[in-house]
């Protein structure tokens, strides 16, 4: 049910938190792209009375102090990027066009969405609780006496951890760290996997489809309609890879029949399940029909796999007109290519030894992009554990070494895990306050997916960490969704936490 929406501040509370969330989704902040998104927080800073600083990768720090001499000093942090994923047939322009919001309700809850894009709560709700913290204490109604506060707004979270990775160290002077990024109300975040993204650029020495003396129809073959999700946090929820998926077709129809290849396309970030994925074919112009029948029988058998997972998967295979600028890979090469992304490593890889439900290693092929005269393949792996995630990795760089094939291999970054901290005090504080504020106590979780907390951690170790956030759905996608109650539930969390410290 879609329910009519005014002024979005006239959903919830705090009414600040939601004015600051309408005013964010009107300005562009994809990741690479957060200079309009960082020059209004600094401006609301300085509007405010306090001292701003940028340090030379683009991350922002305002400093809110006290007067008292104390010791506490708290960082409340969060990511300025988001995620701009859209559906094919949607269009919108990530750089210039405000996000179409919409609440709908779902058994009795409200949930903000946006339509057709993704929303943006990831890490939207971060950095308008930060605002709403500066805003409350600037005009007093909300009071701290002797904590220090540094609210943190880094850039790049979503490619590589890129903000915290090289962020000035003196932006990291806090005894306490809380991360706004954990994406459910009532859960604690104690720590996270680490990550090794990296790419691989494959030479396909491309041949002129003329070369080819047969007369030959083009056909694409697209898969749409998946849920998708983030590479960490839904990784264990058996949703489909839609790179996969039409890679099993593609080695299927060149196992029995002569296709050429002209490109294969696929998923838009490496930290995102992919969605959506095309590929374009030339194939005997006598085959058509048999080709056509095969690839929907094929789709009906893997689908089965995905039943009760995936309910909107679809396959479209359509004749396109002959370009006689067009290349195909040589057979040998898209023999070569198809063998490794079939048995290529995806999903979850491993269950948590202690943790059942959490995968311990996992690998995402975010994405596959036909270039002129190479074909890149771009992977994201997470583990809890350092050494089982390179492991994976150089698992992965030899299974590329045995393809036959050439390409360029580049590591892209990677981080190290977040290993929990059972014991500290800022873990215990916010325990005792949500029990205090919900007459129950808050799940304490590890996450299998990467947050900035990890590296900030590793630049300071004696700093104490947790990850708190409202609850959304489905980031990294277009049904991305934020819950309305739960934004609420957090702020007073928040606060809660704030008077324990002071």
């Amino acid at each position: 049910m879609v329910l009519q929406m005014s002024k979005l501040k006239d959903i919830g509370q705090p009414e600040e938190f939601w004015e600051y969330f309408e005013q964010i989704t009107k300005i562009p902040h994809c990741s690479g792209h957060e200079e309009k998104i960082r020059n209004f927080i600094k401006a609301e800073g300085e509007k405010f009375g306090f001292k701003t600083k940028v340090d030379k990768i683009g991350n922002l720090a305002i400093s809110i102090p006290t007067n008292s001499v104390t010791k506490e000093r708290l960082i409340l942090q969060c990511h300025m990027d988001m995620v701009c994923e859209k559906n094919s047939d949607v269009k919108h322009d990530f750089l210039q066009d405000p996000l179409e919001l919409k609440i709908v309700e779902i058994d009795n809850e409200k949930w903000l969405t946006a339509e057709g894009t993704t929303l943006g709560a990831d890490n939207g709700t971060g950095i308008c609780y930060n605002l709403t913290v500066m805003k409350k204490i600037h005009d007093g109604t909300l009071n701290l006496n002797s904590l220090s506060i540094e609210l943190l707004f880094t850039v790049l979270e979503e490619v590589r951890l890129g903000g915290a990775r090289e962020i000035d160290k003196n932006m990291v002077e806090g005894n306490f760290l809380i991360n706004l990024d954990s994406g459910r109300e009532g859960m604690i975040t104690n720590g996270c996997t680490g990550g090794i993204g990296f790419i691989a650029d494959i030479k396909t020495k491309p041949m002129s489809i003329d070369q080819i003396k047969e007369k030959l129809i083009p056909l694409r073959i697209s898969l749409s309609g998946l849920k998708g999700g983030h590479s960490g946090g839904d990784i264990n929820r058996g949703r489909a890879n839609a790179i996969k998926v039409l890679s099993h077709i593609l080695w299927k129809l060149d196992k029995n029949y002569v296709i050429y290849i002209n490109s294969i396309n696929g998923g838009g970030a490496a930290n995102a399940i992919p969605r959506e994925a095309n590929s374009k074919l030339y194939i005997k112009e006598d085959l058509v029909s048999e080709i056509k029948s095969v690839v929907h029988t094929l789709f009906l058998e893997i689908n089965k796999g995905y039943e009760g997972i995936e309910e909107n998967i679809q396959i479209s295979t359509e004749e396109l007109e002959p370009d006689v600028n067009d290349t195909v890979l040589p057979r040998e090469i898209q023999k070569n290519l198809l063998d490794l992304l079939y048995i290529l490593p995806c999903g979850p890889l491993s269950l948590h030894p202690k943790v059942r439900a959490l995968a311990f290693a996992s690998a995402n092929l975010g994405i596959i992009k036909t270039e002129k005269d190479h074909i890149r393949l771009r992977m994201l792996l997470r583990s809890f554990n350092k050494y089982y995630n390179e492991g994976t990795y150089e698992k992965i760089m030899t299974l590329l070494d045995l393809s036959g094939l050439e390409m360029n291999k580049t590591k892209t970054g990677s981080y190290p895990p977040w290993e929990p901290n059972y014991d500290s005090r800022l873990l215990n504080l916010a325990k005792e306050a949500y029990k205090e504020l919900n007459d129950q106590d808050p799940l304490v979780i590890l996450i299998q997916g990467g947050l900035e907390s990890t590296l900030l951690i590793d630049l300071k170790p004696d700093m104490e960490a947790i990850a708190i956030g409202p609850t959304t759905k489905d980031v990294h996608s277009p049904d991305e969704m934020l819950n309305v109650k739960s934004v609420e539930k957090t702020w007073n969390f928040l606060l809660k936490i704030l008077q324990k410290l002071d």
